[in-house]
């Protein structure tokens, strides 16, 4: 943009400047009113520019989704309205987009009036490339005269936060996981035990229990009717491994092994969390990666997020990882891990 005003002042102080010299050499009163032209129509035109920038004012907000997945379409749309008393002629709108590809990310809408009071949708899109944390904004006004010599530029602080989700794919398969005890969070229980029930405890009796729980002897210690309850072992836990090795990271882009790693993890999160199994996420980056058990849509986007913001930046080896945050893993669980070929060694 500079490089084009800066030809055009170049162009006009060289008319200029010809003019005078001109007039002053040979008094012919063309080059004189010539140059007194161009001058007054400068003057002009900046005296213009800074009475729009001074009293047009613009109210500037933005739609958009806060999360999308990689590789999908973000639809944003921005709204432009003019407060002041003052029309508005020549705006150059630019906003900034985050998670685009770098060629992408600033946006750039000219308008060429927007009368006082009046209001504009401007609608565009971007192709959200590599997952992440990231932000939209802020936006620039560029304010133009009508000969488009000179602008004038205001900055509006107006951001929006977006997560870029890891792109999953179906499971079609998974094995059968080891079934364990039921946490804290979500403890269920039932009347009367099954196969995979345990004693869970003892409650006051309720019209409907079978005789056949009773518990005869608290009963009587108590001098009321007391049951036994059983808590359900019908469900099964996962803990999903993995480490973002920094010096192993082979490949371009998105085509990495840390990349499809986390894809993977993704992946299985959300398949064994819509088949109503607990799920722990461990892994290493930068810094320990720690979700703990849960299960529900709420916990699988706590885990797509934090997998959306993983660096790509552990430097401990696998076999490390698994010394160091073992304990985190309880025995009922079912280890899944996610790691390259050479990595069976550190598997015992």
């Amino acid at each position: 943009m500079l490089k084009v005003l800066f030809k055009r002042w170049l162009f006009l102080i060289l008319i200029a400047a010809f003019s005078l010299v001109i007039s002053l050499r040979t008094a012919i009163p063309f080059f004189y009113y010539l140059f007194w032209l161009i001058l007054s129509l400068v003057l002009l035109s900046f005296s213009f520019l800074l009475l729009e920038y001074s009293f047009v004012n613009l109210t500037l907000t933005r739609k958009m989704d806060s999360r999308i997945e990689e590789d999908d379409l973000l639809e944003v749309e921005a709204s432009l309205l003019n407060n002041g008393w003052l029309p508005a002629f020549n705006l150059l709108i630019e906003d900034n987009i985050g998670p685009a590809m770098p060629q992408e990310r600033r946006k750039l809408i000219l308008l060429e009036y927007l009368p006082s009071g009046g209001s504009v949708k401007l609608n565009y899109s971007c192709l959200c490339f590599l997952r992440g944390h990231y932000f939209a904004g802020p936006f620039s006004v560029y304010f133009f005269d009508p000969c488009g010599l000179f602008f004038l530029k205001k900055r509006f602080d107006v951001r929006s936060e977006i997560y870029v989700m890891p792109k999953v794919f179906k499971v079609h398969k998974f094995p059968v996981l080891l079934k364990g005890t039921l946490p804290w969070f979500g403890i269920g229980t039932k009347r009367v035990s099954g196969d995979e029930d345990d004693f869970f405890g003892i409650r006051d009796y309720k019209d409907g229990d079978p005789i056949k729980r009773i518990h005869w002897f608290s009963s009587a210690r108590m001098n009321k009717l007391i049951v036994k309850e059983y808590q359900c072992r019908s469900y099964s836990r996962a803990t999903i491994l993995f480490n973002l090795d920094i010096e192993n990271n082979f490949g371009e882009g998105k085509d990495t092994v840390a990349e499809y790693t986390i894809k993977i993890a993704a992946s299985v999160a959300k398949y064994l969390i819509n088949s109503d199994v607990s799920v722990e996420l461990i892994g290493h980056a930068q810094q320990l990666l720690h979700v703990p058990f849960n299960k529900g849509q709420e916990h699988l986007e706590n885990i797509l997020r934090t997998l959306a913001v993983a660096k790509v930046e552990s430097k401990m080896k696998l076999g490390e990882v698994f010394e160091e945050f073992a304990r985190y893993i309880p025995e009922d669980s079912n280890l899944i891990v996610i790691m390259a070929d050479k990595d069976w060694e550190y598997l015992p």
